[in-house]
């Protein structure tokens, strides 16, 4: 059972949930509707959610990721990438029957906050709402990547978990490799 403080009322809260499938629409919606969410917009598809985007703002996207002509990567790029768009900051989740990693990492980079599991467990969809909720990760903005920072651990790893950039740090820490301050001048001299 949740604690007191890790409660958080969603009766204000507005949400958009875009998914092809009448049956998991319905489901979302039911869950998001027993976690007494303020206003719920539902779409069957991207084209359907398009207009919604430009003229309501929300404070929660849902989106299904493999939707015919327009799926929900391209959605969520969409939202990210357009300056004009009141969602653009938006947190968005995006769900999917599959999430293998690399899944993972293509909706991460397409600007997404989550991605959750279909078919979608009401404790998790609540859990990933709450930790989204409490992230206090930047909104980044650049030229090939609009959303929320794609670090999500500030810790330390831990003695069991190598740094994925070791390699690299090794070459640049061996003062046998390390140029002279007289050759970094030449370089840009």
């Amino acid at each position: 059972m949740a604690s007191l403080d890790a409660r958080i009322d969603l009766r204000r809260i507005s949400a958009l949930v875009v998914d092809d499938n009448p049956q998991s629409l319905e489901l979302i919606s039911q869950i998001l509707v027993g976690f007494r969410l303020g206003k719920l917009t539902s779409c069957q598809s991207a084209e359907e959610a398009r207009p919604r985007l430009a003229a309501e703002r929300f404070d929660l996207i849902l989106i299904d990721y493999a939707m015919p002509r327009e799926d929900g990567l391209h959605l969520a790029r969409h939202i990210r990438s357009d300056a004009s768009l009141p969602n653009r900051t938006v947190p968005i989740v995006i769900l999917h029957g599959h999430t293998p990693e690399h899944m993972v990492v293509a909706a991460r980079d397409a600007g997404a906050n989550m991605i959750v599991r279909k078919p979608v467990a009401p404790a998790v969809l609540l859990s990933r709402i709450q930790w989204i909720a409490r992230d206090r990760r930047p909104f980044v903005e650049a030229e090939s990547y609009c959303g929320p920072d794609r670090r999500i651990r500030a810790e330390p790893l831990g003695p069991d978990r190598p740094e994925r950039r070791s390699a690299a740090l090794a070459l640049v820490g061996d003062p046998e490799r390390a140029m002279s301050q007289d050759d970094i001048t030449a370089l840009f001299g």
